[in-house]
């Protein structure tokens, strides 16, 4: 896989620029390389590789307070070597999609994409709908905080073969508002795992030690696990920080071990200092 850069240029149209940091270059470098991972060993074992982004944006970012421009999952995912042989991109806001498909037509004018405007989780059957038979799927979800349902998941993945790359939100939204979620009026944490027996254990002296985010991802890979994926601890997740400070988990979820074996690389070689191009 070439070395290339993650970064973007700015060609005038719409980008995001909310909530985005200068760890984002991390989690896109993670992205990049599990997605030339899984092309490149998965090319000719199956009819078609597809990639689904719920949460697309524009396909370029800027960072918070600088002019750095960095690419986003979708024209990262474009632009590795041996590409996917379809590409669905879903996002909510109108600007950002219409941005990433000038994009997208103008730097990958033969890519089969498809573009859903709408949140994911009411968009679902339409995702569904445009997904071949006999295929392999990696759904990368990226939302800034607890937004993704359970059930969503769920319905994408019964009767696919579909690996997930999750960016939780343990520090920033779950870590941050433990008092708010855990009211019996709030439905989030509810709709995050689909389910509601997650309460039996949030007051428990254990829970309460750690962080209310970390709790969370653990109870999201084990409900990961009761639709046939492996098991994913919190410590095979990748912990995304700004400096020192810890704000995501970045999360593999896959019903086989070669995923596994994938995704144990991309740890691997993700430890600053040490390169698979190297």
């Amino acid at each position: 896989m070439r070395n290339e850069t993650l970064h973007g240029v700015d060609d005038g149209l719409f980008m995001n620029e909310q909530g985005v940091g200068a760890w984002s270059t991390d989690k896109y470098a993670l992205i990049r390389l599990y997605a030339h991972l899984f092309t490149s060993g998965m090319k000719g074992k199956w009819p078609n590789l597809v990639y689904v982004d719920l949460y697309s944006g524009a396909g370029q970012s800027r960072i918070d307070g600088s002019n750095e421009i960095l690419l986003g999952s979708p024209l990262i995912a474009l632009s590795i070597d041996i590409p996917f042989d379809q590409y669905i991109f879903c996002d909510s806001n109108r600007a950002a999609l219409d941005a990433l498909k000038s994009r997208v037509a103008s730097r990958f004018p033969t890519a089969q994409a498809t573009y859903l405007l709408g949140d994911c989780n009411d968009t679902w059957q339409q995702i569904v709908d445009l997904i071949p038979s006999r295929c392999l799927c990696l759904c990368f979800v990226d939302p800034y905080d607890l937004s993704i349902h359970f059930d969503t998941l769920r319905r994408l993945s019964e009767g696919r073969n579909m690996d997930f790359l999750c960016l939780l939100a343990s520090r920033t939204d779950a870590g941050r508002n433990r008092a708010n979620y855990t009211t019996e009026e709030s439905t989030k944490v509810d709709l995050f795992l689909g389910s509601r027996d997650w309460r039996a254990e949030k007051d428990s002296p254990l829970v309460l030690k750690q962080n209310f985010g970390d709790f969370l991802c653990s109870k999201f890979a084990e409900r990961m696990e009761t639709l046939g994926y492996l098991p994913s601890p919190n410590h095979e997740m990748r912990t995304i920080k700004d400096a020192n400070r810890a704000l995501y988990r970045l999360a593999l979820f896959a019903r086989h071990e070669t995923a596994k074996r994938f995704w144990n690389q991309v740890l691997k070689y993700s430890i600053p200092q040490r390169s698979l191009f190297d």
